[in-house]
């Protein structure tokens, strides 16, 4: 069976992060083939984080997506999963619907922004998130999580926009753990 993971990373969160770096080895180990997508300097640089300067600089980020995944013929694949973070998140969920690879696509979606959030009433997968992301309202984690419970991978109480709390090395790894089991459990998941 045909299996790939593309791995969609945030702003300045490259896929050597260890969120993308460890659910990507996870899908590597059961034998998943991985695509990471790289924005570019310009973009995985840029410091703007309200929805209205990180707009342009999604487009721009899909774009380039698209471009690094035209040669790849998703239709020869029997599972896929898309992997994302932050910005990533809708960048995944805006290619899946720009490929119409719809319902084939399983995403995890790490620390979604705002732009994500209409996305989940369609999304297959699972969404991740800490209460005290600065770019997500600890309400708005809250209302998805209510509205979407089995979308629901985990809420981490306290936690930044990279699932890490200061001062708690333990408890990020702890962190870290949970997602990377959830991971496994769905790669375990059989087939619809």
């Amino acid at each position: 069976m045909k299996k790939l993971a593309v791995i969609f990373p945030g702003v300045g969160y490259t896929c050597e992060k260890p969120l993308l770096y460890y659910t990507a080895s996870a899908a590597a180990d059961k034998e998943y083939e991985i695509v990471r997508l790289d924005y570019g300097q310009d973009i995985h640089s840029f410091r703007g984080r309200t929805p209205l300067e990180l707009e342009p600089v999604i487009g721009l980020a899909l774009k380039r997506s698209l471009r690094q995944l035209q040669n790849i013929r998703f239709q020869d694949y029997e599972r896929i999963l898309f992997i994302s973070k932050s910005i990533g998140t809708v960048i995944a969920c805006e290619t899946q619907k720009q490929l119409a690879l719809t319902g084939k696509v399983r995403h995890f979606l790490l620390t979604p922004i705002p732009a994500t959030l209409p996305y989940l009433k369609q999304a297959e997968g699972v969404f991740f998130s800490g209460t005290a992301d600065p770019y997500i309202p600890e309400k708005t984690v809250r209302q998805a999580a209510r509205l979407y419970p089995s979308k629901t991978g985990g809420i981490f109480e306290g936690c930044n926009h990279s699932l890490e709390r200061k001062g708690d090395t333990m408890g990020n790894l702890q962190n870290l753990h949970k997602v990377i089991e959830c991971l496994e459990w769905i790669l375990k998941e059989p087939l619809d």
